[in-house]
């Protein structure tokens, strides 16, 4: 599957018919209900029927998967869809995106290069910098914007240097 982004990963068996329950990594189900098609463990599956679970979980039904034993070979495996079929929120974006994106102040100082990103109930930001690798919560008091397409993301410089903890 190309163009592919991790939406999730198999939690556990659902049942006996080979449904799975799946822990999601959108940002919610509404994101991802579209899906007609996943992968899972490198092999692409039509999806039969998605629903919502509450939380962030969602039984998934895929063709090909009519049996517990089945289902099972399944668990803790990451669930793939294409890229196409996941809605984003206006000002959302994918983390495979942001990954790799310049890191910039306010005031035009580049800080460095964000090379991972940690979801959670805040995002944290991991960076590559000239003084070593830092990291930073993503407040929504401190991003100024995200420009994917010029691979840029800036900061307000002083709330940012309240936030930031370097490493060694």
């Amino acid at each position: 599957m190309e163009n592919k982004i991790e939406i999730g990963a198999v939690a556990k068996p659902q049942g006996i018919k080979g449904e799975l329950k799946i822990r999601l990594f959108a940002d919610g189900f509404d994101s991802v209900k579209g899906v007609t098609e996943v992968e899972i463990n490198s092999v692409v599956y039509s999806v039969e029927s998605f629903r919502y679970a509450g939380g962030e979980e969602a039984i998934l039904k895929i063709k090909g998967v009519d049996d517990r034993n089945f289902a099972e070979t399944l668990r803790r495996y990451e669930v793939y869809a294409k890229r196409e079929q996941i809605k984003l929120e206006e000002g959302r974006f994918f983390i495979t995106d942001v990954i790799g994106c310049d890191l910039y102040l306010d005031s035009g100082k580049k800080i460095g290069i964000i090379k991972d990103i940690i979801s959670g109930n805040v995002d944290y930001y991991y960076l590559d910098t000239n003084e070593g690798e830092a990291v930073f919560p993503l407040l929504a008091d401190l991003l100024i914007s995200i420009d994917i397409e010029n691979k840029k993301v800036t900061v307000k410089a002083k709330r940012f240097t309240e936030v930031v903890m370097y490493e060694n």
